[in-house]
């Protein structure tokens, strides 16, 4: 036995019986932005809350999605209404605060609905196993959701258990404002848990992928409401 084995063990014998790893990964599963908060805007993605920029096409796994109303009362999230499964979201008009003379104000002045209609993507790395969380309460944002969703359920009317590989990207979007970019999740690979086949992307994954850039370049004024 090597002087390094016998080191690890005696450091291991000291430890409770468990070494709790899976139950603080389900302490994380119960919060509804998990990992690291990516955001779109202005062509461009960003991680956290120094708004580190995404470089175009970083590949990441799409875990699961959720929808749901945020309330926002002085620049926080006070209350959330989740969609239930195999239901639609309750249509606005259910949820109250209809006054608009008593919306808060945003940035411009303009009075803004305390009810967001968010979706939420959870993504993961495919060689780190970092975990982000793509938040959204734009047109363009839910329907880059929508159409992620749409094709992960073609899909699954063959293969049941596929997981899409995707790309970040933006897209052109035409609005009376002009022309604006919408995120895209283009998928690039599926993983298919049933048989363990995979349809190969044009690049192979590899740890580089994981590097998000060193320029330091950061915009911590980025969000992702376009106004339509």
């Amino acid at each position: 036995m090597s002087d390094h084995h016998s080191e690890l063990q005696k450091y291991q014998d000291t430890l409770p019986a468990g070494d709790g790893w899976n139950e603080a990964a389900a302490e994380e599963a119960e919060r509804l932005i998990r990992g690291t908060l990516l955001k779109f805007a202005d062509w461009r993605w960003t991680a956290g809350k120094q708004a580190t920029l995404i470089p175009d096409g970083t590949k990441l796994v799409a875990l699961a999605t959720v929808a749901l109303w945020q309330r926002w009362q002085g620049g926080k999230v006070v209350e959330h209404i989740l969609r239930e499964p195999g239901k639609y979201l309750p249509a606005r008009e259910k949820l109250g605060h209809l006054d608009e003379t008593q919306w808060e104000k945003d940035p411009r002045g303009d009075r803004k609905d305390p009810w967001q209609n968010t979706g939420l993507v959870y993504l993961v790395h495919p060689v780190s196993a970092a975990l982000y969380t793509f938040s959204t309460s734009s047109g363009g944002g839910r329907s880059a959701v929508s159409e992620l969703a749409g094709a992960i359920k073609r899909m699954r009317s063959a293969h049941p258990n596929a997981v899409a590989v995707i790309a970040l990207r933006s897209e052109e979007m035409p609005t009376q404002f002009g022309r604006k970019s919408k995120p895209k999740f283009e998928i690039v690979d599926w993983r298919f848990n049933d048989t363990n086949e995979s349809v190969p992307a044009e690049r192979q994954l590899t740890a580089s992928d994981d590097d998000f850039g060193s320029d330091g370049r950061i915009d911590r004024d980025l969000n992702d409401q376009l106004p339509y």
